[in-house]
């Protein structure tokens, strides 16, 4: 995703065109879509996310500096709208466990992947692992290896430094780890 012109379609809109923050959202909404559907698991909360995530966006446009890489940008603000929901869900009720096609759907958004949940209960079970690790650390591990980025990608994305994409890595499969042999010991 091009700097420049993400750079030229910021300056439109803190000019007054609104048709280009538009032309922003159908640049970014599948891939601020989908870390919004791995944090929640549901379609419409994703949606919502997704929309206030722009709004939110829009609201702070004046404060993204030029000559820096807006996908990250946009990704840091959407991130903490997702923390920002999860902190509310936490304080209210737990609903009963999805069912596994759903799990691993929302785990890596990939429709093979519910298929093989639905054949085995090991990979239900790392799904739900992975649905149940901290938001930092499952989106470090997805962007890692299901998105296949380097670690200066992710540090980029997560705005961290590249040492801090690191540790959030090594955290995350620690944490993965931990609870697989929680599982095979029970």
């Amino acid at each position: 995703m091009v700097t420049a012109e993400d750079d030229r379609l910021v300056d439109a809109v803190l000019m007054g065109d609104t048709e280009a923050f538009g032309d922003i959202v159908r640049r970014y909404e599948k891939p601020i879509f989908n870390l919004m559907y791995r944090a929640t698991g549901s379609r419409e909360e994703a949606a919502d996310l997704t929309q206030e995530a722009f709004l939110k966006a829009y609201d702070r446009l004046h404060t993204f500096r030029a000559g820096r890489k807006f996908h990250s940008w946009l990704y840091t603000l959407s991130v903490n709208v997702a923390r920002d929901y999860l902190r509310k869900q936490q304080r209210q009720p737990k609903t009963s466990l999805r069912e596994p096609e759903t799990i691993a759907e929302t785990a890596f958004g990939d429709p093979n992947a519910i298929a093989e949940a639905g054949r085995s209960a090991e990979i239900q079970s790392l799904f739900e692992i992975l649905r149940n690790l901290p938001l930092d650390d499952r989106e470090a591990l997805l962007l890692r290896f299901r998105e296949g980025l380097k670690m200066n990608e992710i540090a980029e994305q997560l705005g961290l430094s590249v040492s801090g994409a690191k540790m959030r890595v090594q955290r995350g499969l620690h944490k993965l780890q931990q609870a697989w042999e929680d599982i095979d010991h029970a």
